[in-house]
């Protein structure tokens, strides 16, 4: 079941961030932005108490982050619907499944993560360390 996270959440999604650096991008963001900022809302698939997968919007942006592969394309659907994001940004793996719902957008693959831009267009602060290249790259979708 997908629902929005809230600080009661932190420990489990730090667990499943932790291991790849797409995973690490979002917790960067949890960690600076927390749960109750009004430009960023973090999603989680739960399942039994454990975490199948990462959503977070902030901005015009949305992360992604299945270990597993296993994006849930309905709830995606939901989100594009009342925010059309910019930017889509996580594994390939996982954005290759939201790229059947955006079609019109381009679709591209880069060592390192995509700029993330904030309502005025400026760059938000990246934390170096997970922002990083990685081997498989980063899936993209630009608008």
């Amino acid at each position: 079941m997908i629902r929005e996270c809230n600080a009661s959440d932190l420990e489990t999604l730090e667990a499943y961030l932790k291991e790849e650096v797409y995973g690490k991008v979002i917790l960067s963001l949890i960690e600076k932005n927390g749960f109750e900022q009004a430009a960023q809302s973090v999603y989680g698939d739960f399942e039994e108490g454990v975490c199948k997968g990462v959503y977070l919007c902030i901005y015009k942006n949305l992360l992604l982050y299945c270990k597993e592969n296993q994006v849930d394309i309905d709830f995606l659907e939901q989100i594009v619907s009342m925010q059309v994001p910019e930017v889509v940004a996580g594994r390939p793996d996982n954005v290759n499944v939201i790229s059947w719902l955006l079609t019109d957008y381009r679709q591209e693959k880069a060592a390192a993560m995509p700029e993330l831009l904030d309502q005025e267009g400026q760059p938000l602060e990246s934390d170096e360390e997970c922002s990083g290249a990685v081997e498989k790259g980063w899936g993209i979708l630009l608008k």
